[in-house]
């Protein structure tokens, strides 16, 4: 799937219009479940995105009123994406 084709997918699925500038990483500091610091690199293998979840390649990040984090396996034209609100967010970087 196409970027523009997820960004599609997840602006039917959460009824919302995401924003049209494309993040390359964003860093992340949960407030739950003790999952650690991280930066979350567009191309980049991750675990534990949420806890228990398995090792998948991050494939595109969205902004909306959410952070939309879309893998291999959630949010890429099946299921929800991983979803981080914006107060867990302590940078954004774009291309």
């Amino acid at each position: 799937m196409s970027c523009e084709e997820i960004k599609k997918y997840l602006e039917q699925l959460l009824g919302q219009k995401l924003k049209d500038r494309p993040i390359r990483a964003i860093g992340v500091n949960p407030r739950y479940h003790g999952l650690p610091k991280r930066l979350i690199e567009e191309g980049g293998i991750y675990d534990n995105l949420e806890p228990g979840a398995p090792s998948e390649r991050v494939l595109a990040i969205f902004e909306g009123t959410l952070f939309c984090v879309c893998t291999t396996g959630r949010g890429a034209g099946t299921g929800m994406p991983y979803l981080f609100h914006r107060e867990d967010i302590y940078t954004v970087e774009y291309f």
